[in-house]
């Protein structure tokens, strides 16, 4: 997705001095061609240009849209699926385009002999000769594109049973796009996505039954997709984007009311506030959710939902103070009136602090609890899937350090004697760019820690990335980055990498699995007493996890908040062994 811009040089004021043309640019006067042309891109989605910019430059926008790309990846799946539909589709349109072309030939021949024609008409032979063969031509082409039309129509036709597929595909691209408003570090290309497509259709399940065959696809690329997307996000946001993607597929399948939906969103804002009713329950209703009552009563779906409340304030009373709102039935007649989604607006104007539940329950219902489960990142499946031309980015977490993980997998994969890391700061840059020469050409593998820290250097790391795209680096090669997140970090170096988020995952189990993969195989063999060791190392992990959890409840889990990173577990492992070895 780029914009493009064309300097127009029609409205640059040029002069002469003898024959040539000069242009002043700046200080100084330049000889211009009037052949000359200056073209700029940008990969930014949505730039904005100054005035002075837009009066002189011609702005292109080649930014891909949802229709254009569902055409795209229909062609993409229908080659893969079904590749003698797709040539004969390619074959028709060059066939259908050279016989309407052959007839504006013969057109213009006809045309050109009777301008040049003298005398009558019909003395001319060529042309008599001409016209009777252009008779029999246009007649035969005519009929040849009326059977390639009718041809196209039935391929067509069976090209359309694979739309789902490209449609759902498009579906989640846009999703992945809009994820860049969240966070700068947020950046995906539309060509790894096209490889991840290309990867779905060749993984998933097939069938000789067209739907079941569209079924599994879908299934199985929305959660690679999933997976894909979530590796590279934090925490915070993972609901959120499973959400969106859950809407956007209901959205497309005319599952969901967007009135309602955008209320979701924004909810109710009162504009005047002298038609608004009185509060009937001020007593344990906010102003806040009176405002989104009065908001929502307005929808044509929550006609006389403001009645209720004055009708049943007792019954919407123990409704509002239950502890799962979202699963207690609703006062009246609302509990068969409203459906799940219409149930969240409700406990989204009431209850705020439930969203998060009901957003996951209906995730669950519609797309599975594999996708509000996200799973845990193993860095050698990352290793597996990335090649030498894409990145590796650790996106940073407060207190969290990659370089002992990364260590670990150096020696797991025998390049612990090629690992080189490198902690970038003020006079890193040189030492940098030789150690990412150096390991294209030998095989290494090279980490540049914090390069946020240095941003002036990072155009140069882009072109040596961008450079990467073209060479052929040693197949051993692997360039690893970390940043904390800052939106002058290079966006196409984001687009081609692979990115990793630091943090720890949500969940008791997930932290579990995590924290086993910090235990290198070395470390749990060399223990005397496996039995007792394994139930020691069992039941760290889960204090660890225990204690990690206890932050989302800020103060009444601690009274003073710690991160409790990887540090502090290696730490307890490595006492735990000391304490064993002396026999404590």
């Amino acid at each position: 997705m780029a914009y493009v811009l064309l300097v127009n040089y029609n409205i640059i004021p040029c002069f002469c001095l003898g024959n040539a043309l000069y242009i002043k640019i700046g200080d100084k006067e330049v000889e211009y061609n009037a052949d000359f042309r200056f073209y700029i891109t940008t990969k930014l989605s949505n730039p904005h240009y100054t005035p002075e910019i837009s009066t002189k430059a011609l702005i292109v926008n080649f930014a891909v849209k949802e229709q254009g790309l569902e055409a795209q990846l229909l062609g993409i799946v229908v080659r893969k699926e079904r590749p003698e539909l797709e040539e004969q589709k390619d074959n028709l349109v060059i066939n259908i385009a050279a016989g309407k072309k052959k007839l504006e030939d013969l057109e213009d021949q006809i045309l050109r002999l009777l301008q040049t024609a003298q005398g009558s008409l019909l003395d001319d032979e060529e042309l008599v000769n001409t016209l009777n063969s252009s008779k029999q031509t246009s007649q035969e082409i005519g009929e040849q594109l009326q059977v390639s039309e009718q041809t196209e129509i039935k391929i067509d036709a069976a090209r359309e049973g694979y739309r789902p597929c490209a449609q759902r595909a498009s579906i989640l691209f846009f999703v992945l796009n809009d994820m860049g408003r969240i966070d700068p570090m947020y950046q995906f290309s539309l060509d790894s996505y096209i490889s991840l497509f290309n990867l779905s259709i060749e993984k998933s399940q097939r069938s000789p039954q067209l739907e079941i065959r569209i079924h599994n696809l879908n299934e199985y690329h929305t959660y690679s997709v999933y997976k894909f997307t979530c590796r590279g996000l934090f925490e915070r946001h993972k609901l959120l984007f499973s959400f969106q993607m859950c809407a956007k597929i209901l959205e497309a399948a005319g599952k969901v009311n967007m009135d309602e939906y955008n209320f979701f969103l924004r909810g109710g804002v009162v504009l005047d506030r002298e038609e608004q009713i009185d509060n009937p329950c001020p007593g344990w209703l906010t102003d806040i959710a009176w405002d989104n009552l009065t908001e929502l009563d307005k929808l044509p779906n929550f006609h006389g939902i403001v009645t209720s409340f004055e009708q049943y304030p007792r019954d919407w009373n123990i409704w509002f103070t239950s502890a799962e709102p979202e699963t207690t039935p609703l006062p009246g007649e609302w509990e068969n009136a409203c459906n799940e989604l219409q149930r969240m607006l409700i406990v989204r104007s009431l209850r705020p602090d439930r969203v998060s539940f009901t957003a996951t329950s209906f995730i669950i219902n519609n797309l599975g609890s594999k996708f509000v489960e996200p799973p845990v990142l193993d860095m050698s499946s990352v290793v597996e899937d990335s090649t030498t031309r894409s990145p590796l980015i650790f996106v940073l977490s407060p207190g969290v350090d990659p370089t002992s993980a990364l260590i670990q997998l150096a020696e797991k994969c025998g390049m612990s004697e090629r690992f080189h890391a490198l902690s970038l700061g003020q006079g890193q840059a040189p030492i940098a760019t030789r150690m990412i020469k150096e390991g294209v050409k030998e095989g290494n593998w090279v980490f540049l820690a914090n390069c946020h820290l240095s941003l002036s250097w990072m155009p140069q790391l882009d072109k040596l990335v961008e450079q990467l795209q073209v060479e052929s680096p040693h197949p051993d090669f692997r360039l690893w980055l970390s940043s904390s997140p800052h939106p002058e970090f290079p966006i196409s170096i984001l687009q081609v990498g692979i990115k990793m988020t630091t943090e720890p995952p949500k969940g008791l189990k997930a932290n579990m699995k995590r924290l086993y993969q910090l235990v290198t195989e070395q470390q749990f063999t060399r223990r005397q007493k496996q039995d007792k060791y394994k139930k020691l190392l069992f039941a760290l992990c889960f204090f660890h996890s225990v204690l990690l959890e206890r932050k989302k409840f800020l103060m009444l889990g601690w009274n003073i908040m710690y991160g409790f990173n990887d540090s502090d577990f290696e730490v307890s492992v490595e006492f735990s062994r000391q304490e064993r070895r002396h026999g404590r």
